[in-house]
């Protein structure tokens, strides 16, 4: 079954938020594996997709995910970088092994972004809680620079994205604003921001004239609703003013999809599909 929807904006589900396993569509498409998730969303016209489990995935399954996605015309959006440790004080810390770690991360990011046809890599990092956040901050700040040289090199975007103290507590990056200035102070086409409208809705309000303020430095877009970081339309975002404002600033990349859902099963899917059909249509 093929569903071609005509969208005005470059959505991209996720294939592996919390776990490989766990896809966005699960049911509907009838199988967690993340070729036959790329086939049921390249039937339905999505642009592409979103991998937090990309590098945690067999190396035949990433090539394989590549070859479906270039077969589809399909975009890889953003994977983590160092999903095995992403809540881990490593980009803020000065010790070798924490730099060695972030490192070798980067190599096996680059190996991985070559097989699925990838650019942005996400950047999330833990913190020391028995060291005050601003010498962790400036710490990040030199390292992301050092790493700036290799990701440009390697074609790739490291995008820095604050994450909701609301839930992961020990976080290093948690408001905007902050995740702005430490991509500015290493001022590299390689190095820019997430702009994640869940996180900062909980940790900063203002989405909109906070998107407007780092627009600048914003490579890519995650959206979820709030509370509960569901479907868009489940909560209390306006998403149609959202995605008008983010056409307006000139977007094209992918709006990639980092919820989870409401409801279990594929009534829950099919409200999603709903929900984000109505939205887009209203655009």
């Amino acid at each position: 079954m093929t569903d071609k929807h005509p969208w005005k904006m470059r959505y991209a589900p996720h294939v592996g938020l919390a776990a490989p396993d766990i896809p966005l569509f699960l049911h509907s498409a009838g199988s967690a594996d993340p070729v036959r998730q790329i086939e049921w969303l390249a039937a339905r016209g999505f642009a592409g997709i979103e991998d937090n489990s990309l590098k945690v995935r067999p190396v035949e399954t990433q090539k394989a995910m590549g070859e479906a996605l270039a077969r589809h015309g399909m975009q890889m959006g953003c994977f983590v970088n160092n999903p095995t440790a992403w809540d881990k004080p490593i980009w803020g810390a000065t010790t070798a092994e924490a730099m060695d770690k972030w490192k070798r991360d980067l190599d096996e990011t680059i190996e991985a972004a070559k097989r699925v046809n990838g650019k942005y890599v996400t950047v999330v990092t833990g913190r020391n809680i028995t060291i005050p956040r601003g010498y962790q901050i400036a710490v990040m700040i030199e390292n992301l620079k050092r790493a700036a040289e290799v990701a440009a090199k390697a074609g790739l975007v490291l995008c820095v994205e604050t994450v909701s103290a609301l839930r992961f507590g020990t976080m290093l990056l948690n408001n905007i604003d902050e995740a702005y200035m430490v991509v500015a102070a290493v001022d590299s086409p390689a190095v820019q921001l997430v702009f994640d409208f869940g996180h900062v809705a909980q940790m900063d309000g203002e989405v909109l004239s906070n998107l407007r303020a780092c627009w600048d430095r914003t490579a890519i877009i995650q959206v979820a609703d709030i509370p509960g970081r569901l479907e868009l339309g489940s909560g209390e975002l306006n998403w149609v003013n959202i995605f008008r404002t983010i056409k307006g600033l000139g977007y094209t990349g992918l709006i990639e999809l980092e919820h989870e859902i409401s409801q279990p099963g594929v009534a829950g899917e099919e409200t999603l599909l709903a929900n984000l059909r109505a939205i887009d249509s209203a655009l």
